[in-house]
Order: structure tokens, then C-alpha cells, then sequence
């Protein structure tokens, strides 16, 4: 028998023994973390939306990346954006390297970097992908945040996973909420649950303190999936708005019984995967083979629900997917091939300059969401009023599946009166509704007129010589540096 002081000099040296190598299993996973972990240094040019025939001066940015199979860095597409030059380095080597982008897909705002010194990825384990966080699990988000040129492992808890949207490109996509201190720099960092990567680090609230979001890995693989044949197609919309049905007597008038929960549809987008197919009052009961909530929401996983948009999203585009819907209180199955989302207002691609078009000094845009984002980070409030609510409210239709806007007006004589004019939706031009660019584009150059009108959503009117806009042109051009009329996408474009 061993005498009790004697087991517990025993105890403590096993504890003395076995704390250390558990504390160095966990210094050696993070270690093998951080060496998968790169710092990347962008030169970002990026178009003038203010004067869209001009870059903006460029800029040098950093952020971070992860290293995973096949000698890739993952990293987010806002990182890299309009990226002229780019280097990356890794913890512990002085060195940079130049890489370059393989893959971007901005919907998602995810890309992809290869580096052609294959030196770079020596000694390092590239981070395998985890699965889908769950809410209370603990991270760690791990990057190379401003304020310092040394790699920061920050902690934190997975606070939700939900529909977000995405700051870079405004689509609603899922998303995971974490509580990590996660700052600027950290974006394209990986976000860890034991030694899996769970999620991107993407975006921050600014409004609230130690809120953040990561892209988890569904979508995270679903960019990967998609970019295996060398393009980014990017995440499919049914284009169909929804309503919500948890009050009871909306269900029992559009025949919902007990054992039948769905949302109501609205509005269909003209041209989208749901047009000619899905029609308003319809009730949407299930999507591919998955029970739709009253409130609008669908099972991610045993565990969680998010809003049903995941479940067309987790599909790519050209698939078909079969929906069932309620219509007159009768049940139908459809199918549905996935498309593009059709939208009047778009997220643009960077990299590709803006269309614009120059006629008397009228300068003549697309409104996009590129151009509504130059409002800054509170866009949303600070952009004008009547562009906030097309791009909120305004669906494409047959007659029109883009709004042009009068940017601005670049003074002179030709155009005296209409100097002030600016950020205005247009929706004639010589007396014909206007349904894209290129339409304004083809009206204009055909006109042969007297005059040339134009008229504003807001019901102003704008009328122009038509002989004294031709000879003004090459002089107004020259006098405010401007090379070319039309941007090179709309150059060619002939009057009928």
C-alpha cells in the first residue's frame, strides 16, 4: 500500500508531466495555423464613378490570406479588387512574393491567389476546411490587423449564423456572426474552431461594438466548386419576393391547412429563374425537397434555420430545382432552371470601368450599386433619395432591365440652365422611354431633330440643339480632358 502523501507527490508530477504537452500540443496547432497564414500587400486602382472616363489615384492596402490545397491562397475579392500589383509574405520570412489573382467571385467576396515561386509554400500544411459553425462554438480569427506587422490570433464565439448581406457586392448571402476582435487588415484571415477553418473573416458592423461576420464554409466551397472550371458564374436567385404567413387567417385565405406552412409570394422579377413559372399569391410550401417555414425560414442543419434564399443559393446556376407552391388553394409541383439574379440596380464586377456616355455635356450612367456605394460606408442613408429607392424598390421589366441616370453635367454654353442637374433617373429621350444604355446610346445617335429632348423621372425636361451639340463636341471634350465620347463598351454602337 503507498502512503498518502507519497500518491499525492505522485499526482503532482503527472500533473507537472502532462500539462506541458497539452500546452504545447495547442502552442504547435496554432503555430501550424499562423505559418498557413499570409500577409497581402495590394496596389488597387480603382474607376472614378464620379468621372468615369478616370481612375481614382492608386492606393496600397493590405490584408490577410490563408493557404489551402493545391498552393492557393484564400483570401476575400475586396482585398484584391482593381488589384495592379500584388505580394504576399508569410509569418517569420522577410520576404514578399509577388502573386497574382487566379479566381475572384465577388458576389461571394471571395478570390483566390496563386504565386509563381513555388518556394513560398515550402514547410507549410496548408488548413483544412471544417464544417459549418455552430452558435456558442468558440474561434479564433487570425490575420495581420493594422497597427502592426506581426500575425494576431484573436478569440471569440460563433453569437448566430443568418442570411447577410455582403458589404462588397450587397447580396444577401449566409453568413456567421462572431464576437472576435477583428479589425481592419484582418479581411481574408481565416476564422478557426480547433485547427479547421470554419470561415473568412469578411466584414465588421461599425455600429456596434465586437460584432463581426465571417464567410462560412458552404460558401466558402461553393466559390471553389463554382471556379473549377476557371470561371465564377456565382450564386443563382429564383427572383421572387416573399411575404410571411404566421398570422392565421392569411393562411386559411390562401388555403393553407394545419399540416401546410410557406411564404406568399408578391412579385416575380421579370426574366428571373421564377418568371412566366411562379406567380404572386402563390404560396411557396417547399424548395428542393425542403418544408418552408411560416416565417419564412428552412433548415440549414439539424440544428439551425435560416431564411429559405440559402436553399437556391446552395445550387448552382443551370440547375433545376423543383418547388412546391399552393395556387387557387390547389398544390402544384414546378421546376425551375436556375438563372442570374435579375436586377435593375447591379453589383458590377471590378475591374471592368464604368459605361458612360458624353451628349452636350450630359453625362449619362447606369445606376448601379457600385456608383450608389461611393456614399461611403453609410451609402444607404447618404446616397440621393431617388436612387436609394430604385435600387430598394424598382424591379426590371420587359420595357426596361436597366435605369440610366444623369450623372452630371459638364458646363457650357450648349448646355446653359441645366448646370445644376445631377444624380437624376432618366425616362425619355425624345419622347421614347429609355430602356438601357446602349437604348439611350442608339436614340441619341439617331436623332435628327431640331431639338433633342430629354426627359427625368422626376418629370424635369431637358431640351438641347441638336446642331449645336455636334459642333460643341470635340471643343467640350478638349476642354475637360476627356478622350473619348462613350465608354469602350457603348463606342461602337451606331444609330438606326
Amino acid at each position: 500500500m503507498i502512503a498518502g502523501s507519497h500518491i499525492r507527490r505522485l499526482l503532482l508530477l503527472l500533473a507537472l508531466l502532462i500539462a506541458p504537452a497539452g500546452e504545447a500540443g495547442a502552442e504547435s496547432r496554432t503555430e501550424r495555423i499562423n505559418n498557413a497564414v499570409v500577409k497581402i500587400f495590394s496596389v488597387i486602382r480603382e474607376s472614378s464613378y464620379f468621372q468615369p472616363w478616370q481612375y481614382e489615384s492608386s492606393v496600397n492596402v493590405s490584408g490577410s490570406g490563408v493557404i489551402i490545397s493545391g498552393n492557393r491562397i484564400l483570401t476575400n475579392a475586396h482585398v484584391v479588387a482593381d488589384s495592379v500589383f500584388i505580394e504576399v509574405k508569410k509569418a517569420g520570412d522577410p520576404r514578399k512574393y509577388t502573386a497574382s489573382v487566379e479566381a475572384v467571385g465577388h458576389q461571394c467576396d471571395l478570390a483566390t491567389l496563386k504565386v509563381n515561386d513555388e518556394r513560398f509554400f515550402d514547410g507549410v500544411v496548408p488548413i483544412k476546411f471544417g464544417e459549418l459553425p455552430s452558435p456558442m462554438d468558440k474561434i479564433t480569427a487570425h490575420g495581420y490587423p493594422e497597427g502592426g506587422d506581426d500575425i494576431s490570433v484573436t478569440q471569440g464565439v460563433v453569437s448566430r449564423i443568418e442570411q447577410v448581406r455582403y458589404a462588397h457586392s450587397g447580396l444577401n448571402l449566409l453568413g456567421a456572426q462572431v464576437d472576435a476582435a477583428i479589425n481592419p487588415g484582418n479581411s481574408g484571415g481565416p476564422a478557426v474552431k480547433g485547427d479547421r477553418l470554419i470561415g473568412i473573416v469578411m466584414q465588421t458592423l461599425s455600429t456596434a461594438q465586437n460584432i463581426s461576420y465571417v464567410i462560412p464554409t458552404p460558401i466558402i466551397q461553393h466559390f471553389l466548386d463554382d471556379v473549377k472550371d476557371g470561371v465564377f458564374d456565382g450564386f443563382p436567385e429564383d427572383g421572387v419576393t416573399i411575404q410571411s404567413m404566421e398570422n392565421e387567417s392569411l393562411r386559411k385565405y390562401y388555403g393553407l391547412t394545419a399540416k401546410h406552412s410557406g411564404v406568399l409570394v408578391i412579385e416575380v422579377a421579370y426574366g428571373g429563374s421564377a418568371w412566366g413559372l411562379i406567380k404572386p399569391d402563390d404560396v411557396i410550401t417547399s424548395i428542393d425537397g425542403v418544408s418552408i417555414g411560416n416565417d419564412g425560414a428552412a433548415p440549414l442543419n439539424k440544428k439551425l434555420r435560416a431564411q429559405c434564399d440559402h436553399l437556391v443559393q446552395r445550387r448552382f446556376l443551370g440547375d433545376t430545382i423543383k418547388y412546391e407552391i399552393i395556387r387557387d388553394k390547389k398544390p402544384m409541383t414546378l421546376s425551375l432552371r436556375l438563372k442570374k439574379s435579375a436586377q435593375l440596380v447591379p453589383y458590377e464586377q471590378s475591374g471592368k470601368p464604368p459605361a458612360y456616355y458624353i451628349y452636350g455635356g450630359l453625362v449619362f450612367m447606369p445606376l448601379t450599386l457600385n456608383y450608389l456605394m461611393t456614399w461611403g460606408e453609410m451609402w444607404w442613408k447618404e446616397a440621393p433619395v431617388d436612387l436609394l429607392h430604385a435600387e430598394l424598390k424598382e424591379q426590371p421589366s420587359e420595357k426596361r432591365g436597366e435605369l440610366v441616370i444623369l450623372r452630371k453635367v459638364l458646363a457650357h454654353e450648349v448646355n446653359a440652365g441645366y448646370h445644376e442637374s445631377q444624380d437624376r433617373i432618366v425616362k425619355k429621350v425624345n419622347g421614347a422611354t429609355v430602356s438601357s444604355m446602349a437604348d439611350l446610346v442608339i436614340k441619341l445617335r439617331s436623332h435628327n431633330g431640331a431639338f433633342t429632348t430629354v426627359e427625368l423621372e422626376d418629370g424635369g425636361r431637358i431640351a438641347l440643339n441638336t446642331l449645336a451639340v455636334a459642333k460643341s463636341k470635340n471643343e467640350l471634350l478638349k476642354l475637360y480632358g476627356i478622350q473619348n465620347e462613350a465608354s469602350p463598351d457603348l463606342a461602337g454602337l451606331k444609330g438606326k
